[in-house]
């Protein structure tokens, strides 16, 4: 963990120079099968990119190299920033997203960047999830005093669900519903881990009520 996280940006760096030359490519003159060499270039390209933020995310948690920032936010902005990173995969699918929130101009002090990291962990899976109907981001104030706020937030599917079994091991690092998951939906496994350790630097807890076929509710607290 320490040597990945002291790495991190030697791994990304590169991958991220291989994207950036398709771009500039993709404005050259190319037939239709040299784009579509390219499209691959990139889907792979980014797939592997996403599993090495995972990775290098999660080594900087497990080696203590996060430090949490402490900045003004709108509880609007988050919102809106955590769905803006979703529409190309909602419009994709065809899923409907709705929010339930009623503070949205509520005014918040803490670190914006990986609260909304949290929750596109959350949206991303829901999306991954879900082929038909909606996904639901919903907030509300649990405690509030003169100085601080306690928010819980969830993330309601209308997919695949689980059992409770899967529910009990679905935070853990490097882990999935089940085997054929990984097959069929791609991912390390680690969005839902990182999600929890974020959750519990800034002093809340994560959870999941699920049911096979009915759906499933991600939640947690700050």
């Amino acid at each position: 963990s320490a040597f990945l996280a002291t790495m991190s940006d030697e791994i990304r760096t590169p991958m991220n120079g291989v994207l950036g030359m398709v771009n500039l490519l993709r404005r050259s003159a190319l037939n239709e099968k040299q784009r579509h060499y390219l499209d691959n270039i990139q889907s792979s390209g980014e797939h592997l990119l996403a599993i090495i933020d995972d990775i290098l995310d999660f080594s900087k948690i497990e080696a203590g190299k996060i430090q949490l920032a402490s900045d003004d936010f709108s509880l609007g902005e988050l919102v809106h920033d955590a769905w803006s990173l979703m529409g190309e995969r909602l419009q994709a699918k065809g899923l409907e997203s709705k929010t339930d929130c009623n503070r949205l101009g509520l005014i918040l002090r803490g670190d914006k960047t990986r609260l909304k990291q949290a929750l596109v962990n959350y949206l991303g899976n829901a999306v991954k999830f879900t082929d038909t109907g909606s996904i639901t981001l919903a907030c509300r104030i649990e405690n509030e005093t003169d100085t601080d706020c306690l928010l819980r937030f969830e993330v309601r599917d209308t997919g695949i669900g689980m059992t409770e079994e899967q529910q009990a091991r679905i935070f853990n690092a490097f882990e999935q519903a089940d085997g054929s998951t990984s097959r069929k939906y791609k991912g390390t496994g680690l969005g839902l881990t990182i999600t929890q350790r974020i959750v519990q630097l800034m002093g809340g807890e994560t959870g999941v009520t699920s049911s096979p076929g009915a759906g499933s509710t991600f939640w947690l607290t700050c």
